[in-house]
């Protein structure tokens, strides 16, 4: 396993800058980048992986700096989102390519091969061909073939992207099995938020060559500390607010924060922890969606719209008889004051 580190990086590429003043990934931690196209996911990866050298700043593996070493002698097993696979080598072949290139015997060769396909689940495809497997399996040779080098860091690149939904569910959870049980360090990138919930021990979310913030899902989920952050992990709602002595004004109506600023502010909170009640705030209800198992209601408070979302078994009336005005509450450790 390693510990990987960037320090002050600068990466300027045309108009293109990347600034990462430092981000620690830890020993077998599986820690995702996440944020829309061109945000500068790939080429921080690409400069982990040494395919791009830094402008400035350093790159670090367990404590010593990795610059001025070559992709080929970082020890780091790569899957691409493209899958990069050899057409005209059969599947052995492929997976092989990188021992060989390393001068490993052919019995050792043979023996590694075995146990990276029974660890993708492909044993027996050995003499197949890519043009004779589907999507998801050409992937899981991809990541034999990064994992049968016995890398101490795997970088994966959009690798379910190009996959449909059911089949990108199943190899995202076997993606994460084999991370477990190597217990290895894994840096993935994806602009999917529901896969990098799903699969990471921590998450960074970058925005035009910057990270906005590194934490664990549910840490970023419920307490973004930007309102990026907070738009782009799902469904949101942000309020603009007078924010005195603990209450955040809209207008004549107040939530309870727990904050210690005062003045103009934003706050935040999530669809479900908008909570029906008896007493709160007046909202007016202005559309809702049924969905399986629940109602998401668009509402509105003086002016500024908010979403809510409860299971149809709490609502305290009947959909056919919803009414113009409910009143809504949000508990304090549920609003987070967005920077």
């Amino acid at each position: 396993m390693v510990k990987v580190e960037l320090r002050n990086i600068l990466w300027i590429q045309g108009d293109f800058k990347l600034e990462i003043n430092r981000l620690e990934v830890k020993e077998g931690e599986f820690l995702t980048l996440l944020g829309p196209s061109g945000c500068g996911k790939t080429s921080t990866l690409r400069i982990i992986a040494g395919f791009e050298k830094p402008d400035k700043g350093e790159v670090i593996f367990n404590d010593k700096v990795v610059n001025e070493i070559p992709p080929y002698e970082r020890n780091v097993g790569i899957v691409f989102q493209d899958y990069a696979l050899f057409p005209h080598m059969t599947v052995f072949k492929n997976i092989s390519f990188g021992l060989e290139m390393r001068g490993f015997s052919k019995e050792e060769i043979k023996r590694k091969v075995k146990w990276a396909l029974e660890l993708v689940g492909l044993s027996g495809f050995e003499n197949r061909y890519p043009e004779q497997l589907s999507g998801g399996q050409q992937q899981r040779v991809a990541l034999a073939r990064a994992l049968v080098i016995e890398p101490e860091l795997l970088l994966l690149d959009e690798p379910l992207s190009n996959l449909d939904a059911k089949i990108r569910e199943r190899l995202r959870g076997e993606i994460k099995r084999i991370q477990r049980e190597l217990k290895i360090t894994t840096i993935y990138v994806t602009h999917d938020q529901e896969e990098a919930m799903a699969i990471s021990d921590r998450i960074a979310v970058m925005s035009i060559g910057r990270i906005e913030q590194v934490g664990e899902p549910l840490e970023l989920y419920y307490k973004p500390k930007t309102e990026f952050v907070a738009k782009f992990l799902g469904l949101s709602n942000i309020l603009e607010v007078e924010i005195k002595g603990k209450k955040a004004f809209v207008d004549d109506y107040f939530l309870k924060v727990e904050t210690t600023r005062e003045g103009k502010a934003k706050i935040f909170f999530r669809p479900e922890s908008v909570l029906i009640s008896k007493e709160g705030i007046p909202a007016k209800v202005i559309g809702y969606e049924l969905l399986p198992g629940r109602i998401r209601l668009k509402l509105e408070i003086s002016g500024q719209e908010i979403i809510a979302e409860r299971f149809l078994n709490e609502l305290p009336f009947e959909v056919h008889a919803m009414p113009d005005v409910i009143k809504i509450e949000i508990l304090p450790k549920d609003i987070t004051v967005l920077k």
